[in-house]
């Protein structure tokens, strides 16, 4: 006969678990504190934690049980730490061993469990620079503070003697000082930019059980130097023909106490900015002399705009400044290259003519006004006629039906962009 057994002591040994250590180290902000991460698939009821120095392998404590507390999670996975911090005989690294055993007896050993970093931890008070805004011709903050240490085994400050810190300016140590007997320092230094300075303890073979340590940081603002231009030439907005020359000056100046001043030795460039906003081109590059100016600079332009000055420094103390010229009104030239004036049947009058636009350009409409006058003095409009192009010019033709004795001819007004023309005067008789 056979018999099918369950639950026979063979069976659940196989399926027993043993205490599992996650991990032992110092607890976080509390060096001399042991915590101890374990799970088992029942309660933990002991815990025996053995250190060993890593610098002489020799155990120099056994803590176990009673010395523990349940921070957080479960019996049967959490995290243990010691009520209070451990009083080892010397500050240094320790491994830890860890025994644990669950409900169901079974025990667990992790002999590579973590370490106990048993070392004082730097900490920074009073950290604080003399000010938080610099100017151009001023650049030097002093930082002040204290330096001190929590002891591992009773969570003590004291000032930490005679110890280096690092002056930082935006991460990078400017400054190396030392504290006096009661922890306090203080050091200068040079801040160029808009940064974070901080107090910093770093790593050092004369304090080697002082681990690192950094204080707030705090932002240095920069207080930058107003700049401005000026124009001596373009002075004030003028008008000139197309392929005419123009020349623009200026001059940088600085805010002081005293006033505007000329700011010598900054960099910058001359643009003309077409006022339609497509177009622009470079007129040069120049260093202000000592009198603030840029360099004399002659430029052609080619249609109506604006020199645009700017100025621009690496040193972030200085203010960019730019401004734009009065306007120049370039206009391109219009002229009439005929004109005639016939009398016709019915006392009628035919006038025709052409004209010509010699810069390159042409307006996209060309009315041509057909005026008289009877002394050759005062003018009227008597009709408009529109210019088109006849394959040699600009021609244009109008009849007037009541033409009467007197002066005629054509004319063309002004536009953004071309100058104004009139024709020759043809007279007319009966």
């Amino acid at each position: 006969m056979a018999l099918l057994v369950t639950g026979t002591p063979a069976a659940n040994a196989a399926d027993a678990q043993a205490p599992d250590v996650r991990y032992a180290h110092s607890a976080s902000g509390d060096l001399g504190t042991l915590e101890v991460g374990i799970s088992s698939d029942s309660a933990i009821t002991g815990i025996r934690a053995r250190l060993v120095s890593a610098a002489t392998q020799q155990e120099v404590a056994v803590v176990e049980n009673d010395a523990f507390d349940l921070v957080s999670g479960t019996a049967d996975n959490g995290v243990w730490r010691t009520k209070k911090p451990l009083d080892l005989p010397d500050l240094g690294s320790y491994d830890v061993r860890i025994e644990a055993t669950d409900a169901d007896g079974d025990r667990g050993t992790d002999n590579n469990a973590g370490t106990l970093a048993y070392y004082v931890a730097a900490v920074f008070e009073d950290v604080h620079p003399d000010r938080t805004e610099i100017d151009t011709d001023h650049r030097q903050v002093r930082v002040d503070g204290t330096l001190k240490g929590r002891w591992p085994a009773t969570r003590e400050l004291k000032p930490l003697a005679d110890h280096r810190v690092d002056l930082d300016v935006d991460n990078w140590t400017e400054n190396t000082v030392h504290t006096d007997a009661q922890g306090r320092f203080s050091g200068t230094v040079t801040v160029n930019d808009a940064v974070p300075v901080q107090a910093v303890f770093r790593h050092d073979n004369a304090n080697p059980y002082v681990l690192y340590g950094e204080s707030e940081s705090t932002r240095i603002d920069i207080r930058q130097v107003a700049t401005r231009w000026t124009f001596q030439a373009p002075a004030e907005a003028r008008t000139i023909d197309y392929g005419q020359e123009v020349t623009v000056t200026a001059t940088l100046e600085r805010e002081t106490r005293q006033g505007w001043v000329p700011f010598e030795g900054q960099s910058g460039g001359v643009l003309y900015e077409a006022s339609s906003g497509n177009d622009w081109s470079s007129v040069g590059y120049f260093t202000t002399d000592k009198d603030g100016r840029s360099a004399t600079f002659t430029h052609t332009p080619g249609q109506t705009g604006t020199f645009r000055v700017a100025s621009n420094s690496d040193d972030p103390f200085i203010a960019e400044a730019a401004a734009n010229s009065p306007e120049i009104t370039v206009l391109r030239a219009s002229v009439f290259t005929s004109f005639s004036a016939t009398r016709t049947q019915g006392r009628g009058v035919h006038v025709e003519g052409a004209m010509d636009f010699p810069d390159g350009w042409t307006p996209a409409d060309i009315p041509v006004h057909i005026q008289y006058s009877r002394d050759g003095k005062r003018w009227t409009d008597l009709v408009t006629a529109q210019a088109t192009w006849s394959g040699e010019g600009h021609a244009f033709s109008a009849d007037i039906a009541d033409g009467r004795r007197g002066h005629y001819r054509a004319h063309f007004d002004k536009t953004e962009s071309f100058r104004s023309a009139t024709s020759e005067v043809v007279r007319l008789g009966r």
